[in-house]
C-alpha cells in the first residue's frame, strides 16, 4: 500500500510589487484556486504542489506593509498567520528595497511562527551596483533566506528544498528567529502587559510578546479583542499607562519609537549584508522614470498607455468577436432546426442562445483588454499612473488613492473597485471616491460600448472612440468629485504615499493567469445572471402570444409579436421618457435590464434581434443587425452611449455602495436616481444638439 504524503501549510507573506505572486505562480503552476476570505472581499489565492512526499497547500496571503489593523489586507494576512498557525511563512523580500521590506518581517518574527525568506529581484539588487551576503543574512535572522529572480523561476526550486528542509530538520525552534530590540524602557513596559496578558485564558492563543507590542502600538483591533475578555479592561488600562510612561522617559510617543525600533533594526541588517561593487549598471527604472514620471510629458504618456490598451484590444480581438458572433448565431439556426417550431425553440435559440451568446460574443475582446491591463499593472507602470494622477485627482477634491479603486472598476467591475475604498483612512474620501468609481468603464459597460462602437465605426477609428469615451468617464467622475467636495463633503483631501516598484518584464505566465481570473467572472455571470436575465427577457418579448398574420411576411409577424408583448407594451409606457433623447421601446427596454448587470443590454439586444427584424432578416453578428436597423443612426449611438456611462450602475453596485455608506438611503438616491437623471439631461443636450446641426442623423 502506498504511504500517504504529509501535508503542510506554507504562507506567503510580503509587501505590494515584492513578486510575491510570481513566486507563488512559480511554485504552484497551474494548481490554484482563486476565490474570497469568508466575509470580506479580500482575494484569497491557494496552490498546491507535491514535492519530497508532501503535498504543501501554498496560500498568497494579501501584499501588506506592515500587519496593523489599518486595512482589510492587513486584518485578513494578521489573521490567517495567527489562527490557522501555517506550518512555514515564506516572507517575500524585494531585494533592491529590502530595508522597507525588512519592517514586515519584524512583525511576522513577532508571532512566533517558523519561518524563511526569499530574497527575489536579486538581479535587481546586482544590476544597482550592489550584492548581498545570503549566508550572513541568513545566520544574522536565524532563518534560511533565498535568492531568487522570480520571474526567471531562478532559485525557486530552492524555496521548495528550504521549505521542506526547515519542517524536517526542526530547525523552525521559534526562539532562533531574530527579533527587534525594543530597549529597556519598552521591555520593561511589555513585561507588565505580558504578566496581566499570562493570566487571561482566552488571550492564550495570541504571543504574548506579539500582543503586548501591539496594546502599546495602540493598534485598535489588539485593544477591541482584548476587551472582549473578562481581565481585558485592565490589561488595556496598564498598556495605556505603558504608553505614557514610554512618551515621558523617550519624548516620543509609543508607537513612534516601536516603529524607529524596528526601521533602526531593518537598516542595520541591510547595513551588515549588503555591500557595493563595481559593476553598477544603467538604472532602467530611473530613465524610464525621468520620463514616465515627467511633470509636463507624464499625463501625456498616460493618455498614451490608456490608447494603447484600447488599440491593442480592438485591434487583436476584432476578427475574433466577429467569428464569435458568427458561431453564436449559425449555433442558433443549427439548435433550431433540430428543435423544430415553437416556443421552446424559440426560448432555446432567441431567448438563452440570443441573449448569452450576444454577451460571449465579446468574451475575446474582455480578454484581451485584461491582458493588456495586466501587463502595465504587472511591468510597474500603474502604480506611477496613481502617483502621475495624485497631483490631477487633488484639484478635484480626490484622494491620490482614489485612482486605485477607479482602475480596479476599469479593470473588471465597479464592486471591487468601490470595495477597493477601504484602504482609504478618510470617511469623505471614500464616500467621494464610491460615488465615482461606477462612472468608470467595467468590464461589463466595456461589451455594450464595444457593441455599438462596432456598429457604426470604422474599424480604425474604434479604438479612438473607445479611448475619447474613457477620457470622458474621467472627467464626469472628476467633476463629480469637485461638485462633492464644495458642497456636501468639504474637506481636505488626506495626502498619500505610493511605492514605485522598478520596472521589469511581466511573465506570459502571470499574465495568462491574470486575464483568465478577471475574464472567467465575465463567463461565469453570463453562464448565470446573464442566462436568468435573458430568459425573463425572452418570456417578456414571447408573450402573450400574437397569432402570425398568413398575410404577413415572417419579419412583419416578429414585429407584431415585439410590439404586442409584455415587453413592447412596457416600452410603450416608457418611450416617452426616452423620445427626447433619440431611443425607442427597445433601447429604452435594453437600458431597464441594464440595471440588473450592464451585460444584460447586450443580451436583451440579443434577443430582440434574434426575434426578426421589421424589414429584412438578420443573419450576422448582433452588431451588423443593429448596424443595419433604421431606427439607429451614429448620432443616437452617441447618445445611448452617453446614457450608458452614467445612468444607475448595475444592482451589485448599487448594493454594495448601499451597505458601504453604512445603508444610507440618501446616498443610494443620489447613486441611482440622480445618475439616471443627470445621464438624461447630458444625453437630451446631445441629441438636441447633434439633431440641429443635424451631425450624425443620416
Amino acid at each position: 500500500m502506498e504511504k500517504a504524503n504529509k501535508k503542510l501549510v506554507v504562507a506567503l507573506a510580503g509587501n505590494p510589487n515584492s513578486g510575491k505572486s510570481t513566486i507563488f505562480n512559480a511554485l504552484t503552476g497551474a494548481n490554484q484556486h482563486v476565490g474570497n476570505y469568508p466575509g470580506v472581499t479580500v482575494e484569497k489565492k491557494e496552490g498546491f504542489k507535491s514535492y519530497r512526499g508532501y503535498d504543501i497547500l501554498f496560500v498568497d496571503l494579501p501584499g501588506t506593509y506592515s500587519l496593523s489593523a489599518y486595512s482589510q489586507d492587513e486584518v485578513v494576512a494578521r489573521d490567517f498567520l495567527i489562527n490557522n498557525r501555517p506550518d512555514i511563512v515564506i516572507n517575500v523580500l524585494d531585494a533592491g528595497n529590502l530595508e522597507r521590506n525588512l519592517y514586515l518581517f519584524t512583525q511576522i518574527a513577532e508571532l512566533n511562527v517558523p519561518m524563511a525568506i526569499v530574497l527575489n529581484m536579486i538581479d535587481v539588487l546586482r544590476s544597482q551596483g550592489r550584492d548581498v551576503d545570503v549566508e550572513r543574512f541568513s545566520a544574522l535572522l536565524g532563518i534560511p533566506v533565498i535568492p531568487t529572480v522570480g520571474t526567471k523561476k531562478t532559485g525557486v526550486r530552492f524555496v521548495l528544498d528550504a521549505v521542506i528542509d526547515r519542517y524536517e530538520s526542526g530547525a523552525f525552534i521559534k526562539s532562533q528567529t531574530a527579533k527587534v530590540d525594543y530597549g529597556e524602557d519598552i521591555k520593561i513596559e511589555t513585561d507588565k502587559v505580558e504578566e496581566l496578558i499570562s493570566k487571561d485564558a482566552a488571550l492564550n492563543a495570541f504571543p504574548k510578546s506579539w500582543l503586548s507590542i501591539k496594546l502599546l502600538d495602540g493598534d485598535q483591533l489588539a485593544v477591541k479583542t482584548v476587551l472582549k475578555t473578562a481581565g481585558g479592561a485592565q490589561i488595556v488600562k496598564q498598556a495605556e499607562k505603558s504608553a505614557h510612561h514610554i512618551w515621558e522617559h523617550t519624548g516620543r510617543k509609543a508607537d513612534v519609537e516601536i516603529a524607529s525600533r524596528r526601521y533602526g533594526f531593518a537598516k542595520s541588517v541591510v547595513k551588515t549584508v549588503i555591500s557595493e561593487t563595481a559593476g553598477k549598471k544603467t538604472d532602467v527604472t530611473e530613465v524610464i522614470d525621468r520620463f514616465a514620471l515627467n511633470k509636463y510629458l507624464g499625463i501625456p504618456i498616460f493618455a498614451a498607455v490608456m490608447y494603447i490598451i484600447f488599440k491593442f484590444t480592438f485591434t487583436l480581438s476584432g476578427p475574433v468577436v466577429g467569428l464569435f458572433g458568427s458561431f453564436f448565431k449559425w449555433l442558433g439556426v443549427f439548435i433550431g432546426s433540430l428543435i423544430g417550431q415553437g416556443q421552446i425553440q424559440s426560448l432555446v435559440v432567441s431567448g438563452i442562445i440570443g441573449g448569452v451568446g450576444g454577451v460571449l460574443s465579446f468574451f475575446p475582446l474582455v480578454l484581451f483588454m485584461f491582458f493588456a491591463i495586466a501587463f502595465f499593472e504587472d511591468s510597474g507602470y500603474m502604480a506611477r499612473a496613481a502617483f502621475i494622477m495624485d497631483k490631477v485627482m487633488s484639484r478635484f477634491g480626490l484622494h491620490g488613492k482614489s485612482f486605485l479603486p477607479f482602475m480596479i472598476s476599469t479593470n473588471g467591475c465597479a464592486v471591487p473597485g468601490i470595495l477597493a475604498t477601504r484602504t482609504l483612512d478618510s470617511k469623505r474620501d471614500r464616500l467621494i471616491t464610491m460615488y465615482c468609481a461606477p462612472f468608470m468603464i467595467c468590464g461589463a459597460k466595456f461589451p455594450v460600448f464595444a457593441l455599438i462602437i462596432g456598429a457604426f465605426f470604422a474599424a480604425k477609428y474604434q479604438a479612438a472612440i473607445m479611448f475619447i469615451i474613457y477620457i470622458l468617464s474621467v472627467v464626469i467622475a472628476l467633476v463629480a468629485a469637485k461638485i462633492l467636495s464644495k458642497t456636501v463633503l468639504k474637506d481636505e483631501a488626506a495626502h498619500f504615499v505610493i511605492e514605485l516598484p522598478p520596472y521589469h518584464l511581466p511573465t506570459i505566465k502571470g499574465l495568462l493567469l491574470k486575464m483568465w481570473e478577471r475574464g472567467w467572472l465575465y463567463v461565469r455571470k453570463a453562464g448565470t445572471v446573464i442566462v436568468l436575465i435573458s430568459i425573463i427577457i425572452w418570456a417578456a418579448f414571447a408573450y402573450p402570444k400574437t397569432d402570425a398574420n398568413p398575410n404577413l411576411s415572417a419579419g412583419e409577424n416578429s414585429a407584431a409579436q415585439l410590439t404586442n408583448s409584455y415587453a413592447g407594451q412596457f416600452g410603450k409606457i416608457i418611450e416617452p421618457i426616452f423620445i427626447p433623447i433619440g431611443m425607442d421601446g427597445k433601447k429604452s427596454i435594453a437600458l431597464v435590464a441594464g440595471f440588473a448587470a450592464k451585460e444584460a443590454v447586450v443580451s436583451t439586444f440579443g434577443t430582440i434581434y434574434a426575434f426578426g427584424e421589421i424589414k429584412h432578416g438578420a443573419t450576422g453578428p448582433l452588431k451588423e443587425a443593429i448596424a443595419n436597423d433604421p431606427a439607429w443612426s451614429p448620432l443616437k449611438a452617441i447618445v445611448f452611449l452617453i446614457f450608458c456611462l452614467i445612468y444607475t450602475p448595475c444592482i451589485a453596485a448599487a448594493v454594495v455602495f448601499f451597505k458601504e455608506t453604512g445603508s444610507s438611503f440618501k446616498w443610494l438616491a443620489l447613486l441611482t436616481i440622480g445618475n439616471t437623471a443627470i445621464a438624461w439631461v447630458a444625453a437630451f443636450a446631445v441629441f438636441q444638439l447633434g439633431s440641429l446641426l443635424k451631425l450624425g442623423t443620416g
